[in-house]
């Protein structure tokens, strides 16, 4: 077994309204990582996470399961939990543990009453959220519209960095806004291709509208911002990791558990904007009767919840 620094390791959970595709975006991520050698599915009753025969006979996450995946040297473990309220409490115990929330929702049904719950969760916790836009591949499906809805529903903090190709209704790839550069599936894996002529002033637009939210999150970015400069990749990277720090940045990922389109640019977001276990607030802890902060520390004598 490897062992990891605490630095490249990623405690993520996933939220979202019962049938958003938190499960199978779960088994996409340990597909598309070799994690496991066929993609399971819910209506089959052969994912790895929803293992228990009532989960099973009834297709749905009853209790929350761990996926520990590796990725690009970094340790990524996803909590999936339950959609349905009846298990709330296993959520909050993911809650409890995660350093990340990454909230599903569909381009066909947008935010609904789950997507909301989630937010009212991660908000009350002060966790650090983003959002995934599942279920590209379906008919009628319109990420814009589900775009429109989480930025009408939960404010300018949510902004898109991975946006999907749409060619004769059809989603084709997805495009990093980041990097300025596209993806498509071939042969079952994520290959790089180029960004369509047609929406490079559309991606031009949503850059320049990141670009302000990465310029709050510090003095030296507002500063180069108000001078006109444009920021490098690696500085938006920084500056989305810090507004995802401190909940000032909620980045729009999307893609689809099936096909496995925008999986792999889903992991390469977690590794660069989520925060590791040492970026974590501190515990308030009991020591000899006194309250004390407990800061993560990897060389410290070893705690657990």
């Amino acid at each position: 077994m490897n062992v990891y620094p605490a630095a490249n390791i990623r405690n993520v959970c996933l939220l979202g309204h019962s049938g958003d595709g938190k499960t199978s975006l779960a088994e996409s991520l340990l597909f598309m990582t070799k994690a496991t050698d066929r993609l399971g599915k819910v209506s089959d009753g052969n994912t790895v996470l929803d293992y228990d025969p009532e989960e099973i006979k009834r297709q749905i996450s009853i209790s929350l399961s761990v996926a520990p995946i590796e990725f690009e040297k970094n340790k990524i473990n996803v909590i999936d939990t339950p959609g349905y309220f009846d298990f709330a409490g296993e959520v909050l115990q993911a809650l409890r543990v995660a350093d990340t929330a990454i909230i599903a929702c569909t381009a066909k049904s947008g935010v609904g009453v789950g997507t909301e719950i989630a937010w009212k969760h991660v908000k009350k916790l002060t966790i650090p959220r983003a959002f995934y836009v599942s279920k590209l591949d379906e008919e009628n499906a319109d990420f814009y519209k589900t775009l429109d809805d989480l930025r009408d529903k939960f404010g300018i903090s949510v902004c898109p960095v991975i946006i999907p190709i749409i060619a004769d209704g059809k989603c084709t790839g997805v495009i990093d806004i980041i990097s300025l550069k596209a993806y498509e599936m071939k042969n079952g894996a994520s290959s790089e291709t180029s960004v369509p002529d047609s929406m490079k002033a559309q991606v031009d637009d949503l850059r320049a509208k990141l670009a302000e939210s990465v310029a709050e999150t510090s003095e030296e970015f507002m500063e180069k911002y108000f001078t006109g400069e444009e920021f490098t990749a690696d500085e938006f990277i920084t500056g989305i990791k810090a507004g995802v720090r401190d909940c000032s940045i909620a980045p729009v990922f999307c893609g689809s558990a099936v096909t496995g389109l925008g999986t792999v640019e889903l992991l390469r977001g977690i590794v660069s904007y989520a925060p590791s276990p040492l970026e974590s607030n501190p515990e308030t802890v009991e020591d000899s009767g006194k309250e004390t902060e407990l800061k993560p520390d990897e060389n410290g004598p070893a705690v657990a919840i």
